[in-house]
């Protein structure tokens, strides 16, 4: 199944073009909006890493922007965890756009699309237990915490849905 959009009360979710890659590979060279997720890295790494997933088949990356503008918000992303039968959602945002809910908003849309269109029972979603903000998120959708392990270089916390 090939979905190319997703719509929110204020997000337009659109599948990842080559074109958006330009623009989000820049949120990964930001040392604060990867602080969680191993530090920032070259623009080039994350232009090719962006660039390769607009072909993966067995995974969604959505661009996410306000209805009817152009700015890129962040990416939010479909794709097999490190332990290969689950799914997992995981989101980045440029630092302007932090704390409007619009991560809250694209992860519960992910959530209605997982259960509804690939239907799932079970999805998951990884952080490092020191990012708070997005456990907090991440609980406030329904996720619980099910597992603590070291991976990274940091203690991280498994989060499931039940879908």
């Amino acid at each position: 199944m090939r979905m190319e959009y997703i719509n929110t009360d204020r997000c337009a979710l659109t599948r990842l073009a080559l074109a958006d890659c330009v623009e989000i590979a820049k949120i990964y060279t930001c040392e604060e909006a990867r602080k969680y997720l191993g530090g920032a890295v070259s623009y080039m790494k994350a232009l090719v890493g962006l660039c390769h997933s607009v072909f993966e088949n067995n995974s969604y990356h959505f661009a996410v922007r306000l209805h009817g503008a152009s700015e890129i918000l962040g990416m939010v992303t479909i794709a097999p965890h490190h332990n290969p039968q689950d799914m997992e959602i995981s989101y980045i945002f440029t630092q302007k756009h932090w704390g409007n809910g619009y991560a809250r908003e694209c992860v519960s849309a992910l959530l209605d699309f997982c259960k509804n269109e690939l239907k799932l029972t079970r999805v998951v979603s990884e952080t490092q237990t020191a990012n708070t903000k997005s456990c907090r998120l991440l609980e406030c959708l329904g996720y619980k915490p099910e597992a603590t392990f070291e991976r990274f270089g940091a203690a991280q916390t498994l989060y499931a849905y039940s879908v």
